[in-house]
């Protein structure tokens, strides 16, 4: 997927009326609970299987109620997570 295939997807889920089973928006402007990440991987991707979705989407940097995007700055600090948790 390239970059703008990413922006074009954002765009069309930031249009939803709503979030879904499958779509989680969340603000992160600078932190996020790295202990509530699995079980949203888990579940977003367990309902998009039922929903018959290629994907689940967990977005940072957006806002829930207004889809404004508002930016974050968890990235560095999730892929350092992440990578220490596969590689203890």
């Amino acid at each position: 997927m390239t970059h703008d295939d990413l922006k074009n997807l954002l765009n069309v889920l930031r249009k939803l009326p709503a979030e879904t089973e499958w779509i989680e928006f969340k603000s992160a402007k600078t932190t996020f609970n790295f202990n509530d990440i699995g079980k949203y991987f888990s579940a977003l991707s367990n309902e998009a299987n039922l929903k018959r979705k290629e994907y689940g989407w967990l977005i940072f940097g957006i806002e829930d109620k207004t889809r404004n995007i508002i930016g974050t700055q968890i990235y560095k600090k999730t892929q350092i997570w992440i990578l220490e948790q596969l590689y203890l």
